[in-house]
């Protein structure tokens, strides 16, 4: 049976550039991100979503909290913080896609704000939003993943170069240019007796030249089985994800 594959492209926070396949049968995925950026007195981690991720902090996270939004070109700024004062957080929204990095606490003052925004390059672009130390910060950039999620699976990728020492020390099994290994998931007792048997009870990596991306099978817990159109897709993706990271 020919399996029906897509193939397109995603930008990483640091710039690298994915070139991702998935069978049609996956379904579209909704991308998001993670980088952190570590330098002298500089330490912040970023989540990063599509336009609109962000949508529920002003009235689910930060209900009757500042809000502050800062105009700049290509994109806005948004401070949000609790009315009590515990937390807060700073995104950077572009047409396509959104940064944010929480201060858990008081938001910081101005001079600290400017700090960090003058430190940070955010580009937007259709395929992923850039998050970069400016060119003259000495800051290093690290822990960068690119994640692909819908309510059936989750996919996450990462540089080779840098996942590495992440993988199980064991031989993993041989699929094309790729090694790929299963790990049983840290499922509850039932859940994991709902499961049994199934790719449901596992998580499987795949490591090649240039990337180690996973993929993990999501379910519903009160589901009474398993349909057997989700047999199929989990049998398309284990046999035709891949991911080709460029730096």
């Amino acid at each position: 049976m020919t399996i029906m594959l897509s193939r397109f492209t995603r930008a990483a926070a640091d710039s690298a550039r994915l070139t991702i396949e998935l069978p049609d049968s996956a379904g579209p995925l909704e991308w998001h991100g993670l980088t952190k950026l570590a330098g002298p007195g500089f330490a912040r981690s970023f989540s990063l979503a599509q336009r609109g991720g962000n949508k529920a902090l002003p009235t689910h996270v930060f209900p009757g909290g500042r809000v502050e939004t800062f105009r700049r070109q290509g994109y806005d700024l948004t401070l949000y913080e609790a009315v009590d004062r515990s937390d807060s957080c700073l995104v950077w929204a572009g047409p396509y896609n959104e940064a944010k990095t929480w201060f858990n606490g008081p938001a910081p003052r101005r001079s600290v704000l400017n700090a960090l925004v003058a430190a940070i390059e955010f580009t937007d672009t259709p395929d992923g939003a850039i998050v970069r130390p400016r060119a003259k910060a000495a800051i290093q950039q690290f822990a960068t993943t690119v994640i692909g999620a819908n309510d059936r699976l989750l996919v996450m990728a990462t540089d080779a170069r840098a996942s590495r020492e992440s993988l199980p020390d064991w031989q993993g099994a041989d699929r094309g240019d790729a090694e790929v290994w299963k790990v049983a998931l840290d499922l509850d007792p039932e859940q994991k007796a709902r499961v049994a048997g199934t790719p449901y009870e596992w998580k499987y990596t795949f490591a090649n030249q240039s990337a180690v991306f996973t993929v993990q099978f999501t379910f519903d817990p009160d589901a009474a089985s398993f349909r057997a159109a989700d047999t199929g897709m989990v049998d398309d993706v284990l046999a035709g994800f891949k991911v080709a990271w460029a730096a």
